[in-house]
């Protein structure tokens, strides 16, 4: 085989190959749309259902009250900021468990309990809205040389944490209220 047939087969196999990569993009984009619009059809036929009052698409006496016992085990929904997917929230169980990682990591400090203060939540959110306050009552070790610079220390692991996990920079306060002596 000549070197300018090899070069005619192997453009031959490109150009294949470049319409097929853009046939699968088409093809990937039509699906797409199709998803959207087959989403976007049901959600219409929901909101008429619900609209017509559709038992089909009403809350059952049994699922409001497991919503109650799970805010009551997990605390309110607290609003986050909108991420590029959505908006989202989050428990208090789970704010309060990333606020004691956070203080925990510091060493010589012990988390205790955990408060908030939120801004007002937006009207479509039930629960509380986002932390703009979070104070932290912590036990500092015996053996701790500053206990400011330990509550400085637990301040910043608390304000990181938020950033990195939550997208918010609280005001943290940080009260000593206890010191221990084990390891």
């Amino acid at each position: 085989m000549s070197n300018a047939e090899n070069l005619s087969n192997k453009v031959r196999r490109s150009a294949a190959s470049a319409k097929s990569l853009l046939h699968s993009h088409e093809q990937d984009d039509a699906d797409t749309q199709e998803y959207l619009s087959l989403i976007a059809s049901l959600h219409e036929e929901w909101d008429r259902l619900e609209a017509m009052g559709s038992i089909s698409v009403m809350p059952r006496p049994r699922s409001i009250m497991d919503a109650i016992i799970a805010e009551t085990r997990h605390g309110a929904q607290v609003e986050m900021p909108d991420t590029d997917l959505g908006p989202y929230s989050m428990s208090e169980f789970s704010l309060r468990a990333l606020i004691r990682r956070a203080v925990d990591s510091v060493p010589g400090a012990r988390s205790l309990r955990s408060s908030f203060e939120h801004a007002p939540s937006i009207e479509e959110h039930r629960g509380l809205g986002v932390p703009k306050v979070v104070s932290c009552r912590i036990s500092a070790h015996g053996a701790v040389e500053s206990l400011p610079q330990l509550a400085q220390q637990v301040r910043a692991a608390v304000r990181e944490a938020c950033d990195k996990n939550l997208g918010v920079s609280p005001t943290v306060n940080v009260h000593i209220e206890d010191i221990h002596h084990d390891d």
